[in-house]
């Protein structure tokens, strides 16, 4: 099935969905695992055309498709280790708010209690 505007990309990272950051490789381990084209479009932020361009790539090349992921899994996990040690060091970083943005949550707490107070709670 041809579309325009919709393709599979080769990249570094292996085969990917034109206009957006998903894998194949991601597409075809949550359709193994089971989940339905509504919940990989749901998931992934994926048009339905998307899923079905994809789904019909990995049905073509499953073989290759699988041979590669055995070595890009192990990747894949390692490049998450890196990026949630990274994440870890951050929150470690002592945040300190200038004046300016504590008088301005202490002025954005104080309306909300008046809004409250005076039954406007439909107020967003």
């Amino acid at each position: 099935m041809s579309y325009r505007n919709y393709s599979i990309q080769e990249t570094d990272l292996g085969p990917m969905l034109s206009g957006t950051r998903v894998s194949i490789y991601d597409v075809m381990l949550a359709h193994d695992a089971g989940q339905d084209l509504f919940h990989l479009c749901v998931n992934y932020n994926l048009s339905p055309v998307h899923v079905q361009i994809a789904l019909e790539y990995i049905e073509e090349h499953s073989e290759q498709l699988t041979e590669d992921l055995k070595e890009i899994l192990p990747k894949k996990a390692e490049r998450e280790q890196h990026y949630r040690a990274i994440a870890a060091e951050r929150r470690k970083i002592p945040v300190t708010m200038t004046p300016e943005r504590v008088a301005f949550y202490a002025l954005r707490e104080k309306n909300r209690r008046l809004r409250g107070e005076n039954g406007d709670k439909d107020h967003s």
